[in-house]
């Protein structure tokens, strides 16, 4: 991440002075670690500090906010949107200073049937969200809350903010997406034709299709990206124009001041860290408390269980388990080693050779300290999705293919595998694995060898109705009978915790190697 810097001193000139708050991938509305990192309290402080400092402050969210999480699958996203209507510290009122955008788990009801509920949230929500490269389909969604651009007004000066949204899900309500470039070329001009002196990007895609936007000629670029995606905090510069993105579960903020006066001038953002630094909003702390208690009171009747069902302790570890996104979809963690040789173990019987976790599935998003209880709540949060498993069977050559598109694009994506059966290097500088070594053979494994892996996979990685995370290379044909097929990773990791009552101490072996920061060759 480079280095980045920020001021917010009283401007001399308020008209001309515009503050921008960003955060993106926000699943949690309490945070993390028990409270103590990001969550929306602490975006209503630093929201309430700017305004103190500020006249002009624009509130922007990259996507990423409906699902996936436990309250989610509970209300639909019904709390993240009555937490989110507080921002501004009002209730019932409308907030011209905050613009949303749609990221790819929006749609996670993609459903026709799901139009009812998709449409409610957006009504029910007091900020503006944009759909600039969505096309939906005819008697679908539909609000007046959804703007395809929007001008803001600041002095004497116009900003204009335009969206873009991957096409990685599809739902059954979306015609068709517009790709960034002919979204760039549409509305650039439009904004800069109205009079936009500084013309802002929201958007929710891979860095690397971010760059490729401020990579346009200048009469389609935007002044600045402002996005989401990958979970952890980015600062790059493109033609001396700035892609930001924040840490999910808003561990911390974009923050960056721009003087409209001169749009040209460098800027100097922040990436803010929102943790025990900043004082959580008392009444929208209360709010979230509130939230997350009915919801949790409303689970447990529901599962005719006791009132505190999700604090149950489940299990105890005795070393930190590693699970903190950032870590886990990058690096071998020694969660990810448990999961996955819990996943090849229960395929035994039926040959298996290799387990293959996406670490996109595990997402808690905080690791449990050494001696920390393992409760309910936990399991829950760490698997929002079915975690459902299967056995398939693939040519040797095809492995290291698997492992390559892990690896690819190595900036915190849910595609990076966490692996049992197998080892093998990484090096992340030049985007190359080698030494691939199967635990059953003395052997480094042959690519041009004959014969066949038996492989565990999640069910979603094979499906034909979902985007395989890019695990095109592997599908529903090559699934093999087993017995253990639809075996749930929750429960597979429920019943070892009950048979180690004394507690668990999973290890990180390096299976995966990394030559940023292990001695890899001489180990190997």
């Amino acid at each position: 991440m480079a280095a980045c810097q920020h001021a917010t001193k009283k401007a001399d000139n308020d008209d001309s002075q515009l503050t921008i708050i960003a955060i993106n991938d926000v699943y949690r509305i309490a945070g993390i670690n028990q409270g103590k990192t990001g969550g929306l309290a602490r975006v209503r402080t630093l929201r309430n500090q700017l305004q103190a400092n500020n006249k002009h402050v624009l509130l922007l969210h990259a996507g990423d906010f409906l699902h996936p999480s436990f309250n989610s699958k509970q209300d639909n996203g019904q709390a993240m949107i009555q937490t989110m209507n507080h921002l501004d510290g009002q209730t019932d009122a409308f907030d011209g200073d905050m613009l949303v955008t749609f990221g790819n788990h929006e749609f996670d009801k993609g459903r026709l049937k799901h139009v009812d509920i998709m449409n409610g949230l957006l009504n029910q929500s007091e900020f503006t969200w944009l759909d600039s490269n969505i096309k939906w389909t005819d008697n679908g969604i539909a609000s007046d809350r959804l703007k395809p651009y929007v001008f803001k007004q600041y002095g004497d000066y116009k900003v204009g903010v335009f969206s873009f949204t991957t096409d990685m899900a599809h739902p059954e309500y979306i015609e068709s997406f517009d790709d960034f470039q002919q979204t760039a070329q549409h509305y650039v001009p439009i904004l800069r034709q109205a009079g936009a002196d500084f013309v802002v990007a929201l958007t929710h895609q891979p860095m690397a299709d971010d760059q490729a936007l401020m990579g346009l000629p200048d009469a389609y670029r935007p002044d600045i990206i402002f996005g989401g995606h990958e979970h952890f905090a980015q600062a790059e510069t493109i033609n001396g124009h700035w892609i930001l993105k924040a840490d999910a579960d808003a561990a911390s903020a974009v923050v960056v001041q721009v003087d409209l006066a001169k749009p040209k001038a460098a800027l100097l953002p922040q990436i803010m860290p929102l943790s025990e630094n900043i004082v959580p909003d008392e009444d929208t702390l209360h709010l979230v408390n509130q939230l997350n208690a009915t919801i949790e009171e409303q689970y447990c009747i529901e599962h005719q269980a006791d009132a505190r069902c999700l604090q149950q302790i489940i299990g105890i570890t005795r070393t930190e388990l590693v699970a903190e996104e950032t870590t886990i979809r990058r690096f071998e963690t020694n969660l990810g080693n448990l999961l996955a040789d819990l996943s090849k173990q229960a395929f035994q019987e039926c040959g298996a050779d290799v387990a293959l976790l996406n670490s996109g599935s595990i997402r808690l998003n905080q690791n449990i300290p050494a001696g920390g209880q393992i409760i309910a709540k936990h399991l829950h949060e760490m698997f929002p999705y079915p975690s459902d498993l299967r056995l398939i069977e693939i040519p040797t050559a095809l492995l290291p293919k698997i492992l390559q598109h892990s690896i690819s694009n190595w900036t915190a994506n849910g595609h990076w595998l966490q692996v049992s059966g197998l080892s093998f290097i990484h090096d992340p500088t030049n985007e190359e694995i080698s030494h691939i070594h199967l635990t059953k053979d003395e052997d480094a494994l042959d690519e041009d060898a004959d014969g066949t892996i038996r492989v565990v996979m999640p069910f979603y990685l094979l499906s034909k109705n979902t985007d395989q995370d890019g695990y095109t290379m592997v599908n529903e044909s090559m699934i093999q009978h087993c017995q253990a097929n639809g075996s749930e990773l929750k429960d597979l990791l429920i019943d070892y915790l009950n048979a180690h009552p004394e507690g668990i101490a999973p290890l990180r072996n390096r299976r995966i190697c990394n030559t940023t920061r292990d001695h890899c060759l001489h180990e190997h």
